[in-house]
């Protein structure tokens, strides 16, 4: 019988020193993961106050831009090289084209009269 609680005793020791590594192991992943979830959200602050900034900077750009180019009248543009375009196309997404296609301009103003031009709209 001694035997028998002595071995007892020695998976019962082995047992509880491997659960005691598992709680172990489990709590340092937890404070791990814990750990990497409040950088995280702290990155995701920053990050929003990055953008916020950026923002601003670009609202700021934006209206330096808008303030510039009411400045240029069509004489100083020729000066400065710039050419009028001779004829513009429309891009539109047809519900029938898998693509965006380039029409002509007489094309583009007879579908927004009505015509279909091979559309089911």
């Amino acid at each position: 019988m001694y035997t028998t609680a002595t071995a007892i005793r020695f998976y019962a020791n082995r047992a509880s020193a491997g659960l005691a590594a598992v709680i172990a192991l489990t709590a340092l992943l937890y404070g791990v993961f814990l750990l990497l979830a409040v950088t995280h959200t702290a990155s995701r602050a920053r990050a929003e106050s990055d953008i916020g900034k950026l923002t601003a900077g670009l609202a700021t750009l934006q209206e330096t831009y808008l303030t510039l180019e009411q400045q240029v009248t069509p004489s100083q543009a020729e000066a400065l090289g710039l050419v009028k375009p001779a004829s513009s196309a429309t891009v539109f997404a047809d519900a029938s084209a898998p693509t965006l296609t380039l029409l002509p301009a007489a094309t583009h103003a007879s579908r927004q009269a009505g015509g279909t031009n091979g559309s089911s709209r």
